[in-house]
């Protein structure tokens, strides 16, 4: 089963999120700091993370730059999920690394599952 890190500082959003990929079959962990992301993928097989940029303790971006450092697994697929949407910062975080980026407000979470699916090419 794949298993998803789901990275959202907001508890509501957070399980919005997780009840639709628990619902679609996947294995959903939550983080709601930085630094829990970081705690997590040291003991759990991650497939997929989807981490928002503001986040307390460890922002996405040192978040993203920490996951690529080699000291984690490098197959974990990081999805930016934000609303951060300036082109700079779609930028900077996928020159450090990250897999895709999604803007929140544009998906239902039902649609995010499915855009997950397409840009990871990992289904459940």
């Amino acid at each position: 089963m794949t298993k998803v890190l789901i990275a959202e500082d907001d508890l509501m959003i957070s399980e919005i999120y997780q009840k639709k990929f628990t619902e679609n079959g996947y294995e959903v962990l939550a983080a709601f700091s930085g630094d829990q992301v970081l705690e997590i993928v040291k003991k759990e097989k991650i497939d997929i993370i989807l981490l928002d940029l503001l986040l307390p303790k460890l922002d996405g971006f040192q978040v993203t730059e920490a996951l690529r450092s080699g000291k984690y697994d490098p197959n974990i697929k990081i999805i930016i999920f934000s609303n951060m949407s300036q082109k700079e910062d779609q930028e900077k975080v996928m020159a450090l690394g990250a897999n895709g980026f999604i803007t929140k407000a544009q998906y239902t979470p039902s649609e995010m599952v499915e855009e997950i699916k397409r840009l990871t090419g990992i289904g459940n």
